[in-house]
């Protein structure tokens, strides 16, 4: 890995700026992942408690 040489803080301010944007973004889809993931399962349970309910 290459070593940065920032010449001025805008170009250290900007990068910063851009890595914070990325990391928000993964951190929402993740969580986007994770919640349709939970609402899926959370489904399916409902689905089979329904189903071996009406079919006693």
């Amino acid at each position: 890995m290459n070593e940065q040489s920032w010449d001025d803080d805008t170009d250290y301010q900007s990068a910063l700026r851009r890595m914070r944007i990325t990391m928000a973004f993964a951190l929402i889809g993740t969580l986007l992942v994770l919640g349709i993931v939970a609402v899926g399962v959370l489904a399916t349970w409902l689905f089979l408690a329904v189903a071996e309910h009406f079919s006693q």
